[in-house]
């Protein structure tokens, strides 16, 4: 299982545990909250086994990322068809979290069954999508590694091409350079001007300073160039931009999903 959804899921057990432990004592009322968090300990320990299963099966595919970064369309399609999967069960969990926000949303501290309640909740969804995920990758012959270099090519496609469209077609990397280039120039014509006019402490650069001004610009050039998105890649999230939006679910990205 990748680093995430381990984390994730290993968090929400742990706060599960550790409810039912506390509970012990409180109770008779408390043995129902103690039986849930049981119960969800049960469920997800007992799709670990499966998850793992499917994870080796989706990561006998090779992947070694292209040198231009550019994804094929082929590649986009089967990325869009596993996160298709993943939002309809991301769904089916939504209307759970929603009743719990709207029904501690004025509380300044969770009671401790709604702490167990939340955490089963977490833990429970992500190891739901994490299955379906894996599933959808063994299926499609495609590996967790060429799935997150898809993922992070998606995403900074669409910062890319939202850039574009406020700058004239413009991206980061010509934005920089185009500052990087000015600011060397005004550098250098101020440095020359105040050293021609006997400003103290100036004096008129040298060939060998200003080599060494334009290789640390070179540098920083270099810097810029690696904001750079491939513009087919670009191209390529306009074209499919409506169902990458609706199946974007940024906020799943902490658990590796």
């Amino acid at each position: 299982m990748g680093t995430g959804g381990k984390i994730a899921i290993g968090c929400g057990i742990a706060v599960l545990l550790g409810g039912a432990v506390v509970i012990v004592g409180l109770g008779a009322g408390a043995y129902w909250v103690r039986g849930k968090a049981q119960q969800a300990m049960g469920d997800i320990k007992a799709k670990t086994d499966e998850i793992n299963k499917y994870e080796k099966e989706a990561n006998r595919n090779p992947f070694t990322p292209p040198v231009d970064g550019v994804i094929q369309e082929a590649q986009l399609e089967k990325f869009l068809a596993v996160r298709k999967q993943i939002y309809a069960v991301y769904q089916q969990h939504k209307p759970e979290f929603e009743s719990l926000s709207d029904r501690t949303k004025h509380k300044k501290d969770l009671s401790l069954s709604e702490t167990v309640e939340g955490a089963t909740m977490m833990a429970r969804m992500v190891a739901d999508i994490r299955l379906v995920q894996l599933k959808a990758l063994a299926a499609a012959g495609m590996s967790e590694p060429e799935y997150r270099f898809l993922q992070q090519a998606v995403y900074s496609s669409g910062w890319a091409s939202e850039f574009q469209k406020q700058s004239g077609g413009k991206q980061p990397a010509d934005m920089m350079a185009e500052a990087l280039k000015q600011g060397q120039t005004t550098g250098v014509d101020a440095t020359r001007q105040a050293g021609e006019a006997g400003v103290p402490g100036a004096s008129v650069p040298s060939e060998a300073d200003l080599q060494k001004a334009g290789e640390a610009m070179k540098q920083l050039g270099v810097g810029a160039e690696s904001l750079r998105v491939p513009q087919a890649n670009i191209d390529l999230f306009r074209k499919y931009e409506a169902d990458i939006k609706q199946y974007a679910m940024s906020g799943l990205a902490f658990a590796g999903l």
